[in-house]
């Protein structure tokens, strides 16, 4: 009987023999998951994939109160052996994956200009709230006096059903910020000591123009540490308003002039200073994305009238030499770095160097001469011509103090003013021009 039990074992384990050493030989089963020809995990079998695709979906719509169509992309299988059922993925993760890696369609509302679609969003609601949302961030009513006539966009605006990629659609408040702002990224340069607007545009490339076009928000003042826009963003969408504005304005006097022999020319004395007078003046403004494009005046109603300002003003001539201009060792009316050059900048000719300073740094004489003009002049701000004869002159713009009049007579190296940003100016700098018989030239072949 023992004999017969040890014969069957032994049969038994001849037939399982080749079995077991198959399966150790040839390992697990399980499937690549390959997405548009790129291998990504390991899956049980295409079962496994359907139900997480199902399972992905769901969790999609849920996330995103939308529509999904399918996706658009190419799901093939490779059978290959594992040694490690832990390597397959679990249903979990899977789901997570498929979500991401697949380009899942959707329906979308898409906000259209003049029939292109720029913004897609999830619902009409959205995409209404995103037009809402442009039309408010250019309007500023701040007080009663202003009414608004009418709003609308210059551009034709429609909401359009259209099927995009899940990972197009986007907020209300993305897609407004896209169209105010522009579908370009900023390109921002951040303000250096020395730095002008004029350096910074030619240093980039661009006129001086384009960068005022950039930042409009900047005057002519900037310091270290601001952000400059380098390209000028074109928002898609253009939103007109029509407003009705009623203010108060200030009425400007008007200069009166006076002659006097005794006083040289150039030279002046306020008589009587004027008085600004006032007025409530509405208006109809045509505004495009916040910037005013047209004006029309209402109505107006004097409230006080302006008094005449009353100058004498000089007429005894200055003797003016002409020469040569040979006169060579100026003194350096103030100490500083050359932050503009004398020549070309962009599209235009500056007469001067810049140097840097501090507003209230003293501003000296580059050499003996007479005053021939202190006042204000245009985009010179205050600004001060000293003559130093054989045809030789010397400007100081930009001063926030002149201390010195028309006829003083200057020594070199006397202090006649003080360095300020007035005029054009992009901060606080002295502008100087030197003049040889009324033709420019450049100061640093003068300078000592």
């Amino acid at each position: 009987m023992r004999r017969k039990t040890v014969y069957i074992l032994s049969l038994l384990c001849l037939l399982l023999f080749p079995a077991v050493v198959f399966n150790i030989l040839s390992g697990d089963k399980a499937f690549v998951l390959i997405i548009d020809g790129q291998s990504q995990v390991f899956v049980k079998d295409k079962s496994q994939v359907d139900i997480a695709l199902n399972k992905a979906k769901n969790e999609l719509v849920n996330e995103y109160p939308v529509s999904i169509n399918g996706f658009g992309n190419i799901l093939e299988y490779d059978e290959k052996k594992i040694e490690n059922k832990d390597t397959v993925i679990n249903d979990e993760q899977l789901v997570t994956l498929l979500k991401e890696k697949l380009n899942w369609e959707a329906q979308s509302w898409a906000i259209t200009i003049n029939g292109e679609p720029v913004v897609h969003l999830a619902s009409n609601e959205s995409a209404e709230g995103a037009l809402e949302l442009v039309m408010k961030q250019y309007l500023s009513v701040d007080n009663e006096q202003v009414t608004v006539e009418d709003v609308a966009f210059e551009e034709e605006v429609q909401i359009v059903d259209a099927y995009i990629s899940l990972k197009q659609l986007m907020t209300s408040e993305k897609a407004a910020e896209i169209l105010t702002q522009g579908l370009f990224e900023k390109v921002q340069y951040e303000v250096k000591e020395g730095d002008s607007l004029w350096t910074i545009a030619s240093d980039n490339n661009i006129t001086f123009d384009e960068l005022q076009e950039a930042n409009p928000e900047v005057k002519d003042f900037i310091k270290v540490g601001d952000y400059i826009n380098l390209i000028k963003s074109e928002p898609p969408l253009s939103v007109v308003y029509m407003i009705q504005k009623t203010v108060e304005e200030s009425m400007p006097y008007t200069t009166v002039y006076e002659y006097d022999p005794s006083l040289y020319q150039g030279q002046m004395i306020v008589k009587k200073a004027g008085t600004y007078g006032s007025r409530q003046v509405t208006y109809r403004i045509t505004e495009i994305n916040g910037r005013e494009k047209a004006r029309e005046t209402l109505a107006e109603k004097i409230m006080l009238k302006p008094q005449n300002r009353i100058v004498i003003r000089g007429t005894k001539p200055i003797e003016v030499s002409r020469g040569g201009g040979n006169i060579v060792g100026l003194e350096w009316p103030i100490r500083g770095v050359i932050t503009s050059g004398y020549g070309y900048r962009g599209r235009e000719f500056h007469n001067a160097i810049d140097i840097s300073g501090v507003t209230g740094t003293p501003v000296k004489a580059a050499e003996d001469g007479v005053v021939t003009f202190a006042a204000w002049q245009g985009n010179y701000g205050n600004s001060i011509v000293l003559n130093h004869g054989n045809g030789l002159t010397t400007r100081y713009s930009h001063l926030s103090a002149m201390t010195v009049s028309v006829g003083t007579k200057a020594r070199r190296g006397e202090i006649i003013g003080q360095v300020g940003s007035t005029g054009r100016s992009s901060g606080p700098h002295l502008d100087f021009e030197v003049r040889v018989n009324g033709l420019s030239r450049n100061p640093l072949a003068y300078l000592q």
